[in-house]
């Protein structure tokens, strides 16, 4: 067997391994590229769920807030679906129940809570979509 200097492995190993690392790089990095699309929409539909809700949680207006009525439907049945977690879905489900509840005046109070904790779960779904490390929150509702 061929004595093989060292002078020749290490560049070679060397070349090798920047490679590899040049490989794992790009792979890491088209996969982050993959999933922006979804994680701007899913952030800026979460937005608009916790928006919607608040606006009807605090609305005076009985024209606009039929107009928000029917954004929040919109919402559950169709683009909130495709990037929702269970705990969003839960709290958009819970959040709807309420909202057909009757009889109440506006603004509807009775949505307030509903709605903070749904904001909460979004933000929750987000930081962990987003890898964002925050500290929880103290408390929930604002009763």
């Amino acid at each position: 067997m061929a004595n093989i200097s060292v002078s020749v492995v290490v560049p070679w190993a060397l070349s090798i391994l920047t490679a590899s690392v040049g490989v794992y790089q790009f792979t890491v990095q088209q996969g982050q590229a993959n999933r922006r699309p979804f994680l701007e929409q899913q952030l800026a539909i979460c937005v608009e769920a916790s928006e919607v809700a608040a606006r009807l949680a605090t609305e005076t207006d009985p024209v606009e807030w039929q107009k928000a009525r029917g954004t929040f439907w919109r919402l559950y049945w169709g683009r909130l679906a495709l990037v929702e977690d269970r705990e969003v879905e839960s709290r958009m489900i819970d959040f709807g129940r309420q909202l057909n509840a009757k009889g109440a005046v506006l603004p509807r109070d009775d949505l307030q809570n509903p709605s903070i904790e749904l904001a909460h779960s979004a933000r929750n779904l987000i930081l962990h979509s987003w890898d964002v490390k925050l500290p929880p929150l103290a408390g929930m509702g604002v009763k």
